[in-house]
């Protein structure tokens, strides 16, 4: 279920602090989902690129900012995360 729907969102919300494995994060980026994540997350965080594979937000004083960027830049079909490339360029199987 939960990749059914990964699939049909336009990105991924992680806003908890604690991830003992950064799996929902890898998973989301794999299907080229961007990511709006806590910046004090202790696990992951090395996925997200501002700009490139998502937003970060550190707590609620920036968290609507953040939010407005990610939704505004995934109106419609094109947006200027690359989330999958950058997976594979940093993280592929030639690494």
């Amino acid at each position: 279920k939960f990749f059914g729907y990964l699939a049909k969102a336009r990105w991924a919300f992680l806003p908890q602090v604690c991830d003992a494995s950064p799996r929902v994060s890898t998973q989301a980026l794999s299907m080229n989902k961007p990511l709006l994540m806590n910046d004090n997350i202790m696990g992951g965080w090395k996925y997200l690129k501002p700009g490139e594979t998502g937003e970060l937000f550190h707590d609620m004083s920036d968290f609507k900012e953040s939010l407005r960027r990610i939704l505004d830049n995934t109106r419609g079909a094109s947006h200027p995360y690359k989330p999958l490339k950058f997976v594979k360029e940093h993280y592929g199987s030639a690494k």
